[in-house]
């Protein structure tokens, strides 16, 4: 099968999809849960006539991607949801601020109520620096064969991507959001754009590279979905 990165301007931006020709009656896109856009179309249809039918659904990508991954903080009332498990919040009265939690409770400890939202949020922040950069370590461990220097961590909330890599700064941005996720699928993400500073595209060698290190990552993949 040929398996190609395309990029096309859009009237709001680009659009990069990864394109695979195979034997298929019609052109068919889908977006997976990290926001990638995937178009497979028969040999016969030319590239061409792939980017004017991707470019025609411009608008309905753009909807699609923002409600994967630009949803509000996966955190309610009475409920949060923490590294894939929904946690019920207990907030108590303290003499000093305090946050943890247990299996299946969030503790919030404050000493005036309306210090919780931001306990909880500066929380998460810690939370996500250090699972964030135990993972990248460890994934740069991985691919000592490709002879990868540390890259730069940077966090914040990102409105389209889960992460993103700029392999000539040596710099690779997650999205805070994830921290809301099973671990596998942050593993994922994070070995996603360390392949970046391999192949910076989405060729077909870059997901063979994903695969031997991680030949479970169409599953990781998948329980985003079930973490919603």
């Amino acid at each position: 099968m040929e398996r190609e990165e395309r990029v096309l301007k859009g009237k709001t931006g680009t659009i990069t999809y990864t394109l695979t020709y195979k034997q298929v009656k019609n052109i068919n896109l889908r977006i997976n849960s990290c926001g990638e856009v995937f178009v497979s179309a028969n040999p016969f249809v030319s590239k061409e006539m792939v980017d004017e039918f991707v470019a025609k659904k411009e608008q309905w990508i753009k909807k699609k991607q923002s409600t994967l991954t630009h949803k509000p903080a996966l955190i309610e009332e009475n409920r949060i949801q923490l590294l894939g498990n929904s946690l019920r919040i207990r907030r108590i009265c303290g003499s000093h601020p305090l946050v943890y939690y247990s299996e299946d409770t969030f503790y919030v400890q404050y000493e005036k109520k309306e210090q919780c939202d931001k306990l909880i949020q500066a929380y998460l922040d810690q939370l996500c620096d250090d699972i964030f950069h135990d993972i990248a370590l460890l994934t740069c461990k991985r691919l000592k064969a490709y002879h990868i220097s540390m890259p730069q961590i940077k966090l914040r909330m990102m409105k389209s991507q889960w992460g993103n890599c700029k392999p000539t700064l040596g710099q690779i941005t997650l999205n805070k959001r994830l921290i809301h996720y099973p671990v596998e699928f942050i593993e994922y993400v994070i070995l996603h754009e360390f392949a970046h500073f391999v192949h910076p595209n989405h060729s077909k060698a870059f997901y063979e590279l994903i695969e031997a290190y991680m030949p479970d990552y169409k599953e990781r993949i998948a329980l985003a979905d079930t973490a919603r």
